[in-house]
């Protein structure tokens, strides 16, 4: 079963042939009153530009949920997405939610989803500054990635419950904050990469309960002044830890608690004159 809005595959003001003016109180007001969708395989694609709401609630197994916010006609090379708010809520298994906004032209936008149940997908890829990501899974087996270029943003990653929890960012900008947090029993596996003038940034995982633990932290080419990193593995299972930071100053904080095998790699490069301050503890 597909639902489709108002189209045979997806939403698209611009086929309508009305203004966006004209048609956003609409589609607000559409999502806004209808309720949510429920059963199995359910799909959901929209298209839109501006500054929309768009906030989309799917119940079941296989539902599928994809917002672009700057696209029109096909493309997002001239199209703005600024101050717009994407919600994506999911409980079920087996669900995927995509939010993209790309290009330029993209500032101040919300994007959040929420899944709930097993073998779920989030993913988010957005561009320019002052945007806030975040992915929040429950349950059994979860992957959650988050790509995004520009300045002054905000991304999340919380993931709970059992099995495998998968979580990467990779992010180019300045004055940015990454925080990866991972809980349950199960492999925890979280990834943090940025490279290209990368200034200003803080970059936090923490992974807990039992289970093995992989965290990887990397500021790499180009200097990567007055970054913050901070690692912390707690509970049953081997850890691992990799952090590596490339030029400029830098405080690195990394703890690792229980009682199995800790492994800690860290690479640390500076040309000159930079301010260092590397923390690293490891007990039983």
């Amino acid at each position: 079963m597909a639902v489709e809005i108002m189209s045979s595959k997806s939403f698209s003001p611009h086929r309508l042939g009305f203004t966006r003016d004209a048609i956003r109180g609409f589609l607000v007001a559409v999502y806004a009153l209808a309720p949510p969708v429920f059963g199995a395989d359910n799909s959901v694609e929209i298209d839109l530009k501006g500054n929309s709401s768009i906030y989309i609630d799917q119940i079941g197994s296989g539902n599928t949920a994809r917002v672009w916010c700057g696209l029109s006609n096909g493309t997002y090379t001239t199209h703005t997405c600024n101050s717009a708010t994407i919600d994506i809520d999911q409980n079920g298994d087996d669900n995927l939610a995509k939010a993209y906004s790309q290009y330029t032209n993209h500032q101040g936008n919300e994007y959040t989803i929420n899944q709930d149940g097993n073998d779920n997908i989030g993913y988010i890829d957005a561009d320019e500054d002052d945007n806030e990501l975040s992915i929040s899974q429950t349950g059994h087996d979860k992957e959650a990635e988050i790509y995004m270029s520009g300045d002054d943003n905000v991304y999340i990653i919380s993931q709970s419950g059992t099995g495998e929890h998968y979580a990467k960012f990779y992010a180019f900008g300045d004055d940015s904050t990454w925080t990866a947090t991972q809980s349950g029993s199960g492999n925890h596996n979280a990834y943090t990469k940025s490279c290209g003038n990368c200034n200003n940034n803080d970059a936090t995982i923490t992974q807990s309960g039992s289970g093995n633990k992989d965290a990887d932290i990397e500021f790499r080419n180009n200097p990567s002044d007055n970054s913050t990193v901070n690692l912390t593995q707690s509970g049953n299972g081997a850890h691992v830890g990799n952090i590596r930071v490339e030029q400029g100053n830098y405080t690195v904080n990394a703890t690792q608690t229980g009682t199995t095998v800790k492994g800690y790699t860290a690479v640390f490069d500076c040309t000159s004159s930079c301010n260092k301050t590397v923390t690293i503890s490891q007990s039983d």
